[in-house]
């Protein structure tokens, strides 16, 4: 059945008003979208519409201390506090059958995610992110030398935080699109990448596991989860022609893809 087409009964039996009753369109799975760091919700504004099109209910949660919630930024934020940001937010919308997409370092938080949710987490979507083992932290995927920098300069601000990148570091070259980026970043709390994830289920319970690679340009950064999510079988694997935030720079052709994996 093809998901964009809508039925539209009635017509002149209308009037009559003997016409049966149509049966209500079948509820589309709930999508709620993670950001990665230094972004927030507002990141997904240009796909959000487009898969609610769709038929899904879609929500994108802002982590505690980014975006609208910058103001919460404290040492206190740690990896921990974005995973239950991610858990409260699905427990008290109530939502059940979820498609769980985490994008970057929302692999982290996403993955932490699915240990705590049980069965209401129905298809895990990694877009261009990490995939932890238990005890990882994300420092650990960034480089020696990356990590070096970044410590160093979280060290250097009072309330430990880790200084926004540029739009150009993630692939994006249009001027209003860097623009955009560049106006809404903010600080990443150091926290969230120096403490290790806690794995004990892991995803593999999980019905459906996806991952979206962008490879126009590859970041190295992705590298080894890419070949270990190759290597596992067990997932779907897709590369797309867009560079690593995909949904600010090519948002048709990834929700396209969302949708296409979703079915």
């Amino acid at each position: 059945m093809n998901r964009r087409t809508l039925v539209v009964g009635g017509g002149l039996a209308a009037f009559a008003g003997d016409a049966a009753a149509q049966p209500a369109p079948a509820r589309r799975a709930p999508i709620v979208l993670v950001h990665g760091a230094w972004h927030g919700g507002w990141c997904w504004s240009r796909v959000k519409p487009r898969l609610e099109a769709a038929g899904h209910p879609v929500s994108a949660p802002t982590l505690t201390g980014l975006g609208e919630r910058r103001h919460l930024i404290s040492r206190s934020v740690v990896l921990d506090t974005h995973i239950q940001d991610v858990v409260q937010h699905i427990e008290n919308e109530e939502l059940n059958d979820v498609v769980l997409v985490g994008h970057s370092y929302g692999g982290f938080v996403v993955t932490g995610a699915v240990e705590l949710l049980g069965k209401r987490v129905s298809h895990l979507i990694l877009l261009d992110a990490f995939f932890p083992l238990n005890g990882e932290t994300v420092n650990q995927y960034a480089g020696e030398q990356s990590t070096i920098e970044r410590n160093a300069k979280a060290v250097a601000d009072p309330n430990w935080n880790i200084p926004a990148l540029t739009a150009a570091d993630f692939g994006v070259t249009d001027k209003t699109d860097a623009a955009w980026l560049d106006g809404r970043m903010s600080a990443q709390p150091f926290g969230t990448y120096a403490q290790p994830i806690r794995i004990e289920k892991g995803v593999a319970h999980l019905p459906r596991r996806s991952y979206i690679s962008c490879d126009a340009p590859g970041m190295v950064f992705f590298d080894g989860t890419r070949d270990r999510i190759k290597a596992d079988g067990s997932w779907r694997y897709v590369g797309l022609q867009a560079p690593h935030d995909a949904m600010v720079t090519h948002p048709q052709l990834l929700s396209d893809t969302l949708l296409q994996l979703i079915g």
